[in-house]
Formats: structure tokens, sequence, C-alpha cells
């Protein structure tokens, strides 16, 4: 007992083994979305997008503070004896040695005190391209996400109709084998046999661009992921259901709502459009920024300065200051016109983009809508066919038996049937797509 138990162990260890080598990493749809949001080269462009846009607040924060410095130095006279006299109507007079070295110190700061709400409009538009950039971030995040789906159920798809292709020929080989006994008995002619054997050569090459279509939406998924695309890798199909009843098609119609409801939730929703608000703030506040061109500018300094032979007396040849600028344009050859005039036209052109956008996003939902409700009709379409393909298949194959039909009728119902699956499956994970395209369209994606 003790002996098959371990016999038993063995073998489980070896073929659990043999499956892992042999298919490689297993991904569910989770796994997928959690390496895109870590590796995919859009996102990682996004992240940085947004980390330089914020290095533009900080510096425009910056102007609130007062600027402050320091500086020190030493020099030294190395002829000291030239220079130590004077020659005055042919009296050459010496003149005392001065000290050789020289020191000297001093510290600033200075404060813009009004500027013509520059520096506050500046600051506003920095918030705002900041938040712009990062709405932006989030819709390529959402736009990886979709992309991840979608080509994750077209692989799913891909291996669904590789299996209906897998056991096409294996009914195949045994129609021909049965064929070919019922040729040695005498039953049928030759033809039959024939007839079994080409169209056998016809499913297997079928199989082929079947695996070949598995293998290239795994590369594309793959790529998406940045990770190498010639990897042996399997994924999950219980990510996706394989089949639609009519509750899932009425809850995510109550989910969705209508047409008009789907297009305000997305003009509230898709962070691309925010984008847009965001920008047109931006430039109000660019506007702003350029009427200051127009008013006067108040700044406000101070300091300590030091110098001396010898790096003592600091108290005594130290010197404080104060002072006050006050600056007042009058004319400044329209300078600050061409400025106000090109943030006006700047302006206009984001309030443009923006409603280019608004129209873009009514299309997109539009046809997210249109492709939802034909994925429908496919689904109600596909599900008789396929119904009544079986019907026939079976009808056929019976006839088959008794002598009633021909090997054509047969093959006939047969390519009927493996259309009418595959019609099948492209329906159902054509739905389950375009689920995915609805939510995007809308903007309630979630972004991984």
């Amino acid at each position: 007992m003790m002996f098959r138990i371990l016999m038993f162990v063995m073998v489980f260890a070896v073929t659990c083994t043999a499956q892992t080598s042999g298919s490689g990493k297993v991904y569910t749809l989770d796994d997928c979305l959690k390496i895109a949001a870590e590796n995919n080269l859009d996102i990682q462009s996004g992240a940085a997008q947004y980390q330089a846009q914020g290095a533009y607040v900080t510096q425009a924060f910056g102007a609130f503070l007062p600027t402050m410095g320091a500086s020190m130095g030493y020099s030294r006279q190395l002829n000291v004896e030239g220079g130590r006299t004077v020659n005055i109507g042919g009296q050459v007079i010496p003149i005392a040695g001065a000290e050789p070295n020289s020191y000297s110190m001093s510290a600033y700061a200075s404060y813009n005190i009004f500027n013509g709400f520059a520096r506050e409009a500046n600051y506003n538009r920095t918030k705002q391209e900041l938040s712009a950039t990062d709405f932006n971030f989030r819709r390529i995040r959402q736009t990886v996400g979709y992309t991840v789906r979608s080509q994750y159920i077209s692989v799913l798809r891909a291996m669904q109709i590789n299996k209906i292709r897998k056991e096409n020929i294996e009914l195949g080989k045994k129609e021909v084998e049965r064929m070919q006994a019922l040729f040695d008995a005498g039953r049928v002619p030759i033809g039959n046999v024939l007839s079994q054997q080409a169209d056998l050569g016809s499913r297997e090459l079928d199989e082929v661009n079947s695996d070949n279509q598995v293998n290239q939406a795994k590369a594309q998924i793959l790529t998406t992921l940045a990770v190498q695309p010639d990897q042996r890798s399997e994924f999950m199909e219980s990510a996706i259901p394989s089949t639609v009843d009519d509750n899932t098609l009425t809850e995510f119609r109550k989910e969705i709502g209508s047409y008009n409801a789907a297009v305000k939730k997305a003009l509230e929703s898709r962070p691309d459009f925010q984008a847009f608000t965001a920008r047109i703030e931006a430039a109000s506040s660019s506007v702003t920024a350029a009427h200051s061109g127009r008013m006067p500018d108040l700044n406000a300094s101070g300091g300590w300065s030091w110098s001396n032979s010898q790096f003592n007396n600091f108290g005594n040849n130290g010197r404080y200051y104060i002072s006050m600028n006050l600056s007042v344009p009058i004319f400044d050859n329209f300078n600050t016109s061409t400025q106000i005039q090109t943030a006006n036209v700047a302006l206009r052109q984001r309030e443009i983009e923006s409603q280019q956008s608004e129209m873009k996003i009514r299309s997109e939902v539009q046809s997210a809508f249109l492709n939802l409700e034909a994925a429908e009709k496919q689904l109600e379409i596909t599900s008789r066919a396929l119904k009544s393909a079986e019907q026939n298949f079976k009808s056929a194959q019976e006839r088959l038996n008794v002598g009633a039909a021909t090997v054509l009728d047969y093959l006939t119902a047969n390519n009927l049937l493996i259309n009418a699956k595959i019609n099948r499956v492209n329906a159902v994970y054509n739905y389950f797509d375009v689920q995915f395209q609805v939510r995007y369209a809308i903007g309630t994606l979630k972004e991984g």
C-alpha cells in the first residue's frame, strides 16, 4: 500500500512538472492587467510626463518665495611693489604700500510684492496643466486596460475556434476510417473514401491556420504587456464567460442606460474630456498673466556687505541696506498687446478642441451602442443557426448511415455545423468585447 502511494505521488509530481514546463506561464486576465499597469511602455511614458509637469508647479510656486543669496571672495596682489611710486613733474614720489590681501562677503534677499497677478496666474496655469496631464494619464491607463481586455478576448476566441478545428479533425479521421472499412467490405465505392480524405486535408489546413491565429493573438497581448512575445504562455479561459444568457443582456443594458444618459455620463467621467476642461482653465490663466504686463511691478530687497584687507572688523566695515523698486509700464512697443492676443487665441483654440472632443465622445458612444445592438442580434441569430446546424448534421449522419444521403450531403452538413459553431464563438466573445468597448467609450472602464 505504501509503495502504491509513493508511486502515485511520483507520477503526479512528474505530470505537474511536465505541464508547467510544457505550457509555459499561465496568465489570468487580472494578471495581464496588473503586468500591463507596471510594464506597459505607454503607461511608463505617461507617468514620466506627469512627473515632469509636477516640476513646473514647484517652479511656479517658487515665485511666491523670496530670492536669497550669499557670496564670499578673496584676492591677493602678487607684485606688492608695483604701483608704489608716482611721477609728478619729474618728481618721483613714493606711495605707502597697501595690504596685499582683500576679503569680501555679502548676503542679500529680494521679494516681489506685486507683479500684476502674473505669478498667481502662472501658478494656477501650471496646476491646471498638471491636472490635465493627470487626466490624460488616467485615460492612457484606461486605453491600455481596454486593449489588454480586448486582446485577451481575441486569444480566448482563437483558442476556442482552434478547439473546434481540432475536434473536427478527430471526427474527420474517424469518418475516413469508417468509410475505408465500408469500402473494404464492398459497401461503398472508392470515391467516398477519397472524398473523406480530401475533406480531412481541408480540415487539417484549417487547423494549421487556426494554430497560427492563436500564436499571433498571444504574441500581440504579450507585446502589450511588454513581455517577450515568443515566450510560451497559456491564458485562463475562465476569465471570460463562454456563454451569454438573457439575464446578462438585461443587466448590462440597465448598467449603461439610454444613449443620452450614456453621453452625459461620458462627459462627466471621461478623463480625456476633463483634461480639456483643465486646459481651458490653464489657457485662461495665461490670458491673466499676459494682462499683467500693463500693471506696475513692486519689489523689495535688502542685504549686508563687508570688505576689508583683513578678516576682522566686521561690525565697522559691514554695511546694511534695504530698497524698494516700483516699475510702471508706459509703452513697451506693443509687446504686451501681442502677448494678450496670443493668449486669447490659445484660449479659443482650447475651447474649440474641447468642443471637438465632445463631438468625438458622442460619436464613440453612438458607435459603441450600435456595436452592442449588432452584437445582441448576432447572439440571437447564431443561437438559432447553431441549433439548426446541429439538427441538420444529425439528420445527414443518420441518412448517410442508411444510404439515403451522399457523402457530399454529409460533408456539407458538417461544414455548416463547424461554421455555426465558429460563428457562435465569435458572437459570444464579440459581445463581451463590445461590453468593454461601451464602458471604455463612457469612461467607466476600470483602469486595471
